[in-house]
């Protein structure tokens, strides 16, 4: 093992400015030491055994880590006393009693215990080079070669990376190399549910899947137990031959079937998996999903006074969900666990796609299944993507939830007690769609497949006629990992003139073949 000591990443994007370091610092005077967690991101895993190498060195003789402070872009330096952590599980802090309770209770892959912080010169990054630690990966393989073997230029250049963690050694002017690089995508540096800027996807074409329904009885396999199973990834490649063209991921709700964590772990097993078979890697910035009524734990008991509470005052009921929203995107959703992100398509092509929360409402056992957005989250939503001002733009507009907008089955079933498939407020949302030029609606649900254009004026403009009215485009996807469904998955590609969706059936049992069943074109 090369390296010397590590650099850790931090942003306080759960407290003020300077809270972060002060919360451990405070804790330092109270008593003597406090545990600071790592917060991995998606693509980092635990470098056991590095972290081991650490460990020994601090049991002879403290060692200073390095604190980066990513938002302020200043540089501290902490005495560690030890290091905990498990073969490859998350664990509690040591003692949380020594941990600052914004998030003594949250499960980390390590804990580091400091006592000593101090800021120190933000140049001090130049004494070191990069050394490359491969098992810090997921893939066991970095994206950043070009940075291994040379001098840490500045913490500008170490924001630009997509990661919390580096390993260095001391500087060596007779052998290591010293000049900066800038990445072309270096905007894809913090956690944000809101992308203010276009990500290069490299690609003209996004994977679609809905109602995945990750749990105990799947109905494909995330992971091969013998050779003769064929996983979900398999089945979506056997399907569509040319999957290393993806640039995205969009999934309209139900990842799981019990809103459990084990549900969500076979949900980042598969995203892991579906990497493997990508040239263009899924991140942050390229996956978009919005959850489903499967995904949130319904409460066992009856609604009681007919007036259902908020998802948002039911923590418990949500958990497991905000938990996966974190590992994807590192960061806690916003209270209406609404998403945007901003795509470059290879065509030139920007695409806007905003993911919805249709579960507002906190869900019962006599009250399930029932759709709603609110007044709130849709203006938060527009006032996020910047959609207020009223700026023209050539972007495809997108807009992505788990709920109908409209019916989709031939004959919905007459129970007073089981739920529309439709959201309660279905017409503010179309209102609010034709107002911002959204073109798709997709949404998942029923699991039954759906195309219909509908129109729509702006009932903003005082002036209507013909001409003024917004043609949206509906589509529900079916399901791709549900019971007793016509599994299916989508793609868009996204041409100069038209989008190009394009429908594929998958067989469980492998009965038939996988293959492409319906193409759908939408003039842009």
């Amino acid at each position: 093992m090369e390296f010397k000591t590590v650099i850790l990443r931090f942003r306080d994007l759960v407290t003020e400015n300077n809270v972060t370091i002060a919360r451990h610092k405070d804790m330092i005077d109270k008593k003597g030491y406090v545990w600071w967690g790592w917060w991995n991101k998606g693509n980092e895993k635990l470098p056991f055994e590095e972290f081991c190498v650490l460990k020994g060195e601090i049991e002879s003789k403290p060692k200073y880590f390095y604190l980066m402070d990513s938002g302020q872009e200043k540089l501290y330096k902490a005495e560690c006393l030890d290091i905990k952590c498990s073969g490859g599980d998350k664990i509690l802090s040591p003692e949380l009693e020594c941990t600052p309770n914004y998030y003594n209770e949250q499960k980390y892959y390590a804990w580091f215990k400091f006592d000593k912080i101090e800021e120190c010169e933000a140049d001090e990054v130049k004494n070191y080079t990069y050394v490359n630690v491969d098992s810090l990966f997921v893939e066991n393989h970095s994206n950043y070669e070009k940075f291994y073997g040379k001098r840490v230029y500045n913490i500008k250049e170490m924001i630009q990376q997509n990661r919390t963690i580096w390993f260095v050694r001391n500087y060596n002017e007779n052998d290591d190399s010293d000049y900066e690089i800038q990445l072309l995508n270096s905007s894809v540096v913090e956690p944000h549910d809101f992308s203010d800027k276009y990500f290069e996807t490299g690609s003209d074409t996004l994977l679609w899947l809905s109602d995945l329904h990750f749990g105990t009885d799947d109905v494909f396999k995330v992971k091969m137990a013998k050779e003769t199973d064929v996983t979900l990834t398999a089945h979506i490649r056997n399907a569509y031959n040319d999957l290393n063209k993806v640039g995205g991921l969009i999934i309209t709700g139900d990842i799981t079937s019990l809103g459990n964590p084990e549900g969500f772990t076979k949900a980042e097993e598969f995203i892991v998996d579906l990497n493997r078979n990508l040239t263009r890697k899924l991140i942050s910035e390229n996956i978009i999903f919005c959850p489903g009524n499967h995904d949130f734990v319904r409460k066992n008991e009856m609604l009681g006074n007919g007036v259902p509470e908020m998802v948002s005052e039911n923590p418990d009921s949500i958990s497991a969900y905000k938990e996966f929203y974190c590992s994807i995107h590192n960061l806690n959703p916003n209270e209406y666990m609404a998403c945007g992100r901003r795509l470059l398509m290879s065509t030139g092509r920007t695409v806007e796609i905003v993911a919805l929360n249709s579960l507002i409402l906190q869900q019962y056992k006599d009250f399930e299944g029932h759709g709603f957005l609110s007044d709130k989250q849709l203006e938060y939503v527009a006032n996020k993507m910047g959609w207020e001002e009223n700026v023209q733009t050539n972007s495809v507009r997108i807009v992505i939830m788990h709920h109908h907008y409209m019916p989709t089955c031939l004959v919905e079933q007459v129970d007073v007690k089981k739920p529309s498939s439709v959201v309660y407020d279905a017409e503010r949302l179309v209102q609010w769609l034709a107002k911002y030029d959204i073109k798709l609606l997709l949404h998942g649900h029923k699991h039954q497949s759906f195309v219909s254009k509908i129109g729509h004026f702006d009932n903003s403009i005082y002036e209507i006629d013909e001409d003024r009215m917004k043609n949206i485009y509906v589509i529900g996807m079916g399901g791709t990992g549900a019971f007793n469904c016509e599994n299916k998955f989508s793609t868009l590609t996204f041409c100069n003139d038209h989008i190009e969706l394009k429908f594929f059936r998958i067989y469980a049992d492998n009965t038939e073949t996988d293959k492409c069943v319906q193409t759908l074109r939408i003039p842009i």
